[in-house]
This record gives structure tokens, C-alpha cells and sequence, in this order.
């Protein structure tokens, strides 16, 4: 038994250094001595009697005997963490951690929010949020649930809608009044368009025909906040999501553009493994999530 240890704690090693491709990093990441490493890693090619690494002065790389070894490594891996995962949400009371991955987006407008309003009826309960647009795969990640944006939700995985919502073209009255109010999205090529530097081209539809338009600006950024605080400051035009949008549409800050063009419409989803639909804590967090949305 004690061998059978010894040789999934080596496996486990290799396949930290198989996806590092470098023992120096894998060793930090693992918090273990680089030698100390190398000589489990040397042990279980001896034990195995096979070569799973090339290794040069440069670069490390896998042989296929190691490939196969990552594979199943990766597979078991994610198992092991399934089943913590699900070990944890056996739990009868609302409490302990809820792990939760959501766009930066959607965060910034509605999650802190839900998250704080949660915990006032259940104090027992703390997040762990992670805000970004990586697309998490649930069934290999630590995380309990996703919000995502998307049309199409992942068929392994329960899905609840919780809004519709389309993208809009806004503006400060100020820039309005200076520059013009444009009638047709072609009539944009005139105007100091803000957007991402790889996301100046816009799609608009008539009811007949779809119309792409290359916009061009002086100023572009990667983070949807930052657009946001150049237009209401009167800088140029953006087109951004419609709940993003709205407190400042309501406040007068910004004013809608071209409303008689259609711009892509998606919808928000909070996701989650079926294997976690038993869970107490889960299931008290998904309802509150979906009664927010519908009261709102």
C-alpha cells in the first residue's frame, strides 16, 4: 500500500511538470524543491521502465509514454475534484463557500449586489468570486457555478436563463450636440467610435439585411468601465450591453443611438453541474438568483 502512495504521489508530480514543461516552474507551483522533483520524477521512469520526458538545457517535452500518462492524470485529477466538490455541498445548513466564475460585465452591474443581498438572509454563507472572461470548464475547475453570456448554454450542464439582453449605441448629450445625432449606422464612419481594439467592427440589421460597419476612434480600451466613463464624458459613441448601459441612459448621462437598428442579442445564464443539484446551499442560491431577476 505504501508503495501504491509513493507512486500516485510520483504521478501526480510528473503531471504537474508535464503541464509546466518546466521543473522549475512545477516545482514552485508545488512548493517542493526542484532536486527533490527531479528524483521522484527519475524514480517513477525507473519504476515504469520507460522514458517520459526529453529533456535539453532549454526545454522540456513528452515523450507519448509521458502524453498518455498526462492524459489519465488529467482525468483522475478531475474526478478527485468532482468528488470534493460534491463531498462539500452535502452539507444540510446554508453555509460555508459558494465558488463562482462570472464576466467582468455582468459583475460590476448585478453580482456584488445579489452576493451582499444573499448573505444578509444567510450570514453563514462566503464567496469566492472570480471575475473575468475565461469560460471555466465546471467539470475540471474548482468553481460551483457560472454566470455566462451566451445563447447556446453547455448541454452537460443545468442551465437557467436569467435575462435577455441586446447591445446598444449611446452617447453624451454634449457630444450629441456637437458632432450630430447619426440616423444610419454608416453615418458612424463620421463619428469618434470608442470601442476594444479588437472589436471596431459592428453589426447592425435593418429587418432585411445585416450591415457591417469598421468603425474608427482615437481612443481604444480593453475594459467595458473605462469605455463606459469615456462616453459619458462626452469623448465618442460606444455600443455596449443595454443593462451596462441603463443607469446612465436613465440618469441623462448618455442617450441611445440608431434605436431603429437591431445589434446582437444574447442572454445571461447561471450554470451549474447536475451532480451539485442536490446541494442546500447551491439550490437556496440559485432560487434567490432567479427571483432577483424576475422582481427586477
Amino acid at each position: 500500500m505504501h508503495k501504491m502512495h509513493k507512486r500516485f504521489e510520483r504521478y501526480a508530480l510528473f503531471s504537474e511538470v508535464a503541464k509546466q514543461l518546466s521543473f522549475s516552474k512545477a516545482a514552485d507551483n508545488l512548493g517542493i524543491s526542484r532536486s527533490y522533483l527531479s528524483s521522484q520524477i527519475h524514480q517513477l521512469e525507473q519504476e515504469l521502465e520507460a522514458s517520459l520526458l526529453i529533456r535539453s538545457t532549454r526545454s522540456v517535452r513528452l515523450t507519448s509514454a509521458g502524453q498518455k500518462i498526462l492524459d489519465k492524470m488529467q482525468g483522475i485529477n478531475a474526478s478527485i475534484l468532482q468528488l470534493e466538490k460534491e463531498l462539500e455541498h452535502t452539507k444540510s445548513e446554508v453555509s460555508g463557500v459558494l465558488k463562482i466564475t462570472a464576466p467582468t460585465i455582468f459583475s460590476h452591474r448585478f453580482l456584488i449586489t445579489i452576493c451582499q443581498e444573499f448573505q444578509r438572509q444567510h450570514p453563514n454563507i462566503e464567496f469566492d468570486l472570480d471575475i473575468g472572461y475565461t469560460r471555466e470548464d465546471l467539470t475540471k475547475s474548482h468553481f460551483d457555478l457560472a454566470f455566462r453570456a451566451t445563447t447556446t448554454p453547455p448541454e452537460n450542464m443545468i442551465a437557467k436563463k436569467l435575462m435577455s439582453y441586446q447591445h446598444i449605441c449611446c452617447a453624451s448629450p454634449d457630444y450629441l450636440i456637437r458632432y450630430g445625432h447619426p440616423t444610419h449606422p454608416e453615418q458612424l464612419s463620421a463619428h469618434n467610435c470608442l470601442s476594444d481594439p479588437h472589436l471596431t467592427q459592428w453589426s447592425f440589421f435593418d429587418g432585411d439585411r445585416s450591415i457591417q460597419i469598421e468603425t474608427d476612434g482615437d481612443m481604444f480600451i480593453n475594459d467595458n468601465l473605462l469605455l463606459l466613463e469615456a462616453a459619458r464624458k462626452g469623448k465618442g459613441v460606444i455600443k455596449m450591453p443595454c443593462y451596462l448601459v441603463q443607469p446612465a441612459l436613465d440618469k441623462g448621462e448618455l442617450v441611445q443611438i440608431l434605436e431603429n437598428y437591431f445589434i446582437t442579442q444574447s442572454a445571461i445564464y447561471m450554470i451549474y453541474p447536475p451532480q451539485l443539484r442536490q446541494s442546500t446551499k447551491l439550490s437556496a442560491f440559485t432560487e434567490f438568483v432567479q427571483h432577483w431577476f424576475a422582481n427586477r
